[in-house]
């Protein structure tokens, strides 16, 4: 058995694709396991764990032994890259609240031919998704539900909830943006 420290010298500096693997199969599962208890998402967890070791293996992340162990690097390269993947998560949902909150129009008497036209738009937008997305949207954004009342309502795992919401959310933010510029279009004419 290697030593984990001559592993990783002999993958950067003589470009050892064999101590890659080893390494890698070495701490696969430690690191998959982590990155998936702060994500709560297998193929975010997979990216994370695939992430790390190209990073390695083109040295864009070098370890320095004297501030410690791999095992204790390579650990810490995987909570920061699942803690940036709930980050990034956030801002996306940030970003269609903000733009659904943008959508919603004031009930003033001139704006209800809008909140018409934009009622439709948003059902249209809803109806691009599939059912089950429908339904997750429709309980977090219109029922207030939390993502865990969700998972237990359907009776599926939080984190195939949480997955599905945020592509969800990719979705529509897509959808809205578009819907968006094509106002602005038709409006600068």
């Amino acid at each position: 058995m290697q030593d984990e420290n001559d592993l990783y010298k002999m993958i950067v500096e003589k470009r050892d694709s064999k101590c890659l693997e080893i390494l890698y199969d070495r701490y696969e599962s430690v690191l998959f396991n982590l990155a998936y208890k702060i994500t709560q998402d297998k193929q975010s967890s997979e990216e994370i764990l695939q992430d790390i070791f190209m990073k390695i293996w083109h040295q864009k992340a070098i370890f320095k032994p004297e501030r410690g162990k791999l095992s204790t690097w390579l650990i810490t390269l995987c909570r920061n890259g699942a803690i940036d993947i709930v980050r990034k998560r956030k801002v996306v949902e940030s970003q269609f609240d903000e733009t659904f909150q943008g959508i919603q129009t004031s009930s003033l008497p001139e704006y209800d031919l809008l909140d018409k036209e934009c009622s439709e738009e948003i059902q249209k937008m809803l109806s691009y998704l599939n059912k089950d997305q429908q339904k997750i949207i429709s309980l977090f954004y219109y029922k207030g539900l939390s993502q865990q009342e969700i998972a237990d309502k359907l009776k599926m795992p939080l984190g195939t909830v949480k997955s599905r919401l945020r592509l969800s959310i990719q979705h529509l933010n897509n959808y809205i943006k578009k819907f968006l510029r094509r106002e602005s279009e038709e409006n600068e004419r």
